[in-house]
């Protein structure tokens, strides 16, 4: 058998025994007193040494640097990329100068159709909004008695017809007598006068039938011109009086607008100048007009004369009672610089556009003439010259100073 370990080999302390603490001398007992109280003892001063040091090491270490700013060098390499699209450049184009106007349309031609007989309304053959045509049966009165009226007066007229006749035979007769002597001279004028009389009773007659005619034909209204019924006041059964009126008829194929300029400005506007229109009704149409009367005088009460505009309505689209705005053609002007309106901002400065320049976007400050427009430019005046490329569109993103170029975005 093997022997059993000693203390040191067990991993006991070497000052360690067995003895009894009677038995042991005094170094022994305060040998084994330090060895017990040391570790005890040096801990908590270990630990405060620890704290020190670790104290010490956060006052030495320096504070970390703030991160570096991003360097103008890398913003300014960064060019925002333009749709060619989205660049113009500039370049002399024909505009016209304009006058602003606006007004009211209406039918160039609108009448109030009324009865000219009294009667009672048997028919009504148009209704509100319908399109009728010359000579088409608006209204039919009550026609029966009125018709009876012509057959009479036609009776008549035969009667007076054969009467004249009877009269001119017996002047003939009157005639041949005075000639042989045979009748006196009184017979003779007597019926030539018979003659006259009965003559003249026959033109009477004639007139009272075509009275009577146009009576009966007056029962039957018709439409008078190519148009729409713009207003129907009557029904059938209804009683209608003598200039009653019972239909308006309108002639839309053109239409008229009444517009007011200052009368110092009608001196440069004559009759067939070219006018542009547009209706806040019909978005996105334009209709081309004339210029078709002026007044020579202003209205009672302003400074502006009345100007009627015509503009041809083929389509119908135009009705009677829309606001229009317009510009009249004065003139066309060749070689004018001009941009697209969605190109020129405006800011408490006043107008400018975004300029191409070095790579740049620069504020350049323009003067416009708004009187001078066409395919939807604008004229330049001052700030711009030929081969300049400005930003065609709003793109709000944008502003000056950017550096950007042009080309294909990815």
């Amino acid at each position: 058998m093997s022997p059993e370990p000693s203390n040191d080999q067990q991993g006991l302390p070497a000052h360690r025994n067995d003895k009894p603490a009677w038995a042991k001398t005094a170094r022994e007992l305060r040998r084994e007193t330090a060895a017990s109280e040391s570790p005890r003892r040096l801990w908590p001063w270990g630990l405060l040494g620890l704290l020190v040091l670790a104290l010490a090491a956060v006052a030495v270490i320096p504070d970390p640097a703030p991160p570096a700013a991003p360097s103008d060098t890398t913003s300014t390499d960064i060019a925002t990329i333009l749709h060619p699209l989205d660049v113009i450049t500039v370049r002399p184009q024909k505009l016209r100068r304009t006058l602003p106007v606006s007004g009211t349309l209406h039918p160039h031609m609108q009448v109030e159709i009324a009865s000219r007989t009294t009667g009672l309304v048997e028919q009504v053959g148009a209704r509100l909004g319908e399109r009728v045509s010359q000579g088409d049966l608006l209204l039919q009165i009550e026609s029966d008695s009125l018709r009876a009226e012509l057959l009479q007066q036609q009776a008549a007229l035969e009667a007076n017809r054969a009467q004249s006749l009877l009269a001119e035979a017996q002047k003939q007769r009157s005639e041949r007598l005075s000639d042989r002597g045979l009748t006196a001279a009184a017979n003779l004028e007597s019926s030539r006068s018979n003659l006259e009389v009965q003559a003249a009773n026959l033109e009477m007659q004639r007139a009272a039938v075509s009275a009577a005619e146009i009576a009966l034909r007056d029962t039957r209204i018709l439409a008078p011109f190519d148009g729409v019924i713009a207003a129907r006041k009557v029904d059938p059964g209804q009683t209608v009086a003598n200039g009653t009126t019972v239909f308006e008829l309108a002639d839309l194929s053109s239409m008229l607008a009444t517009m007011d300029v200052p009368v110092a400005r009608t001196v440069l506007l004559k009759p067939g100048q070219r006018v542009h229109l547009t209706s806040p009704g019909l978005p996105g149409r334009e209709f081309i007009g004339r210029v078709d009367g002026i007044s020579p005088v202003a209205s009672e009460g302003s400074r502006n004369s009345a100007v009627t505009v015509r503009v041809d309505n083929p389509d119908g689209l135009l009705r009677g009672g829309m606001f229009v705005n317009g510009q009249i053609e004065i003139d066309s002007i060749s070689e004018t610089i001009a941009i697209p309106h969605d190109a020129l901002r405006e800011d408490v400065d006043g107008h400018h556009v975004l300029k191409i320049s070095n790579g740049h976007l620069i504020r350049q400050p323009v003067e416009i003439d708004p009187s001078m427009w066409g395919n939807a430019l604008i004229a330049i005046t001052s700030g711009l010259e030929t081969s300049d490329r400005i930003v065609s569109g709003r793109l709000p993103d944008l502003r000056e100073g950017m550096q950007v170029r042009v080309g294909e975005p990815r």
